[in-house]
């Protein structure tokens, strides 16, 4: 028998969009915006890209597949970190969005389009019991 195993479904690769203009590849970077002191590192191919920064970043490259690699950095510690292969055709400029985790142990979403923060929720919920906890001090030493 040969073909694909009835029942199994292979996924198929995420779809870049394209916007006709320069060619290369623009990194869109999104954070939380209580996210303070981070920023952000892009690799292209394994090179990096000078300045990048959060929101759109455009780097021009030759048609063809580019690995594209981001991750956040904090304190000289790099963490979520994301890598995709992408296609890059002449006169086309290929979108692809990194999301930054909201905690330092989740990895950050490379996706085609923009994502909420991973573990977006579990950081709230930590905030939260902080926010409780201090909360219950405070009241504890003023009764």
């Amino acid at each position: 028998m040969t073909g694909p195993v009835p029942g199994f479904a292979v996924p198929a690769p995420p779809q870049f969009r394209t916007v006709p203009g320069q060619t290369g590849i623009t990194v869109y970077a999104w954070k939380m915006p209580i996210a303070f002191g981070i920023g952000v590192k892009i690799r292209v191919n394994g090179y990096p890209v000078p300045n990048a920064q959060w929101g759109a970043n455009f780097v021009p490259g030759p048609p063809g597949v580019h690995t594209v690699t981001v991750d956040s950095s904090q304190l000289g510690m790099e963490y979520g970190g994301g890598a995709v292969a992408l296609q890059v055709f002449p006169g086309y400029a290929t979108e692809v969005h990194y999301t930054a985790p909201a905690n330092t142990f989740a990895k950050g979403a490379l996706t085609p389009e923009r994502r909420s923060a991973p573990g977006q929720v579990l950081g709230y919920i930590g905030m939260a019991v902080c926010v409780l906890l201090l909360a219950f001090s405070v009241y504890r030493l003023v009764s």
